[in-house]
């Protein structure tokens, strides 16, 4: 007890000297992070093994949880074995309970203190481009106060600084990611929690590699997919990660590109109608509402809304996104005199929309809409499957009417629950949102608990940014 206490102790110094390391988990439940409906950057990246096919094991997954901060804290109560990632070789011997805080040094690399925030202990000699602290026993690792399983990466990059990373096994993520992604979920909705877990893992097994650039594979935030570490987890979210252990949607024998959203409005869109990304089969526009004609995603809240902008408020909102939608500091948009659809999607939502004001004639396309016209409180758009009701007439002022909450495209997470509650399997639930794709169990379930202290020499000792950590 007095050791658990020490941790708890030390946990709450770390998270008060510099708070969390992770992006974020402020918004959770259905469109919480691959719902968040920016277009996706990079090209998604095949998942591979040794082979260049699907993994025979559960893989490594690393999770960018901080780009450019000042420093980290990396915390056990078990003790931390620290290996410079350059040699493979283990930097420092670590007795009991142990921190490290981690910094960029004036010269590039990595420099390392024991002690914690404050620190004050022994410094690694020497600074590393990149190091892996793993715990040596206990009940994991504190990065800078938050618990996460598996290990924590720390590296420098010449024009990004430091770069804070957690190497776990994709199931032990999944741990962290679905109760984030689905919200809170009752028993009668069990299998919807399943079809996010088998959604979530396909989405993180397809980009495996795809942002080895910054010397990981996913965002732990809205930029993939929330991830929470161990605080986010929640006993029917791992049960449901369990019981689809190692199950992933294919296509043509590769993980497909698992999109999902909040509420799709009655109607999911294809690719092309929201991003200038190819179309694949599993990803066309599919109806969604039962056989009375009602909508599957009803359950949402939200799920019909309607947004006014007063005169200065449609201009201060138009002025902010359409630089951000430009690329330039400001814009000048003059009062708004106009705002109407100029045409729509094969689902209805909105392709072109076009904005007379003073200062000119704005078309916004797709779902750069909804990120360009944000409401009154900066909050994006809920999507583009709205009616113009008053489009900027004499007040000056803008009504919207909509349905839905996201890009559209894939899964729609409340319509998983409707489904769910009416009786449907995950299967059942992912077939109709990803039609074609084929539901398959690449490699045979595992703990979810592995630090990654079994990696292959080739593995330990690759170069700081390179390869796949699949395997």
């Amino acid at each position: 007890m007095a050791a658990l206490a020490a941790w708890v102790a030390l946990a709450s110094a770390c998270a008060t000297a510099a708070g969390p390391a992770g992006g974020g988990a402020g918004r959770t439940g259905p469109g919480a992070g691959a719902a968040a409906g920016a277009a996706p950057s990079g090209s998604p990246g095949a998942a591979r093994d040794a082979d260049g096919g699907l993994p025979a094991r559960d893989p490594y997954l690393r999770v960018g949880l901080a780009v450019g901060p000042d420093s980290v804290v990396v915390a056990s109560p078990g003790g931390l074995r620290v290996r410079d990632l350059a040699t493979g070789r283990e930097a420092s011997e670590g007795q009991g309970p142990e921190a490290w805080r981690l910094f960029p040094a004036a010269d590039g690399g990595v420099m390392a203190v024991s002690g914690g925030p404050s620190g004050g202990g022994d410094t690694l000699p020497g600074a590393r481009q990149d190091l892996l602290l793993e715990p040596r026993s206990g009940p994991g690792l504190l990065i800078d106060g938050r618990p996460y399983r598996g290990a924590a990466e720390v590296l420098a990059l010449p024009d990004r600084g430091l770069v804070v990373i957690n190497r776990v096994r994709m199931e032990a993520y999944l741990r962290g990611v679905v109760p984030l992604e689905i919200g809170p979920r009752s028993a009668g909705e069990a299998e919807a929690v399943r079809a996010q877990a088998v959604a979530a893992r396909t989405y993180a097994l397809a980009n495996l590699g795809r942002r080895d650039s910054l010397g990981f594979d996913v965002f732990g935030t809205v930029e993939d997919q929330v991830y929470g570490g161990r605080d986010a987890e929640r006993p029917e979210a791992d049960a449901a990660v369990r019981s689809t252990a190692g199950e992933v949607l294919t296509w043509r024998g590769r993980p497909i590109r698992a999109y999902y959203h909040a509420d799709g409005g009655g109607r999911t869109a294809a690719v092309h109608e929201v991003w200038n990304l190819p179309d694949a089969p599993y990803l066309r526009s599919v109806p969604d509402r039962r056989p009375d004609g009602s909508d599957w995603g009803e359950g949402d809240p939200h799920h019909v809304w309607e947004e006014r902008w007063t005169a200065s408020e449609l201009r201060a909102s138009l002025a902010a996104g359409l630089a951000g939608y430009y690329g330039v500091d400001t814009v000048d948009v003059g009062r708004v005199r106009s705002v109407r659809v100029l045409d729509r999607t094969e689902s209805g939502r909105v392709r072109r929309l076009e904005v007379r004001a003073e200062g000119g004639r704005y078309v916004l396309e797709r779902n750069d809409v909804r990120f360009a016209l944000r409401r009154p409180d900066g909050r994006v758009l809920p999507s583009t499957l709205f009616d113009v009701v008053d489009g900027a007439g004499a007040a000056g002022g803008l009504v919207l009417r909509g349905r839905g909450n996201g890009h559209g495209v894939g899964m729609c997470q409340w319509g998983a629950i409707g489904r769910a509650r009416a009786g449907q399997g995950y299967r059942e639930i992912l077939d109709a949102y990803y039609p074609g794709a084929r539901l398959r169990r690449v490699y045979p379930a595992s703990d979810g608990t592995a630090s990654g202290t079994d990696r292959s020499r080739r593995d330990v000792g690759r170069a700081a940014h390179g390869g796949s950590a699949a395997g």
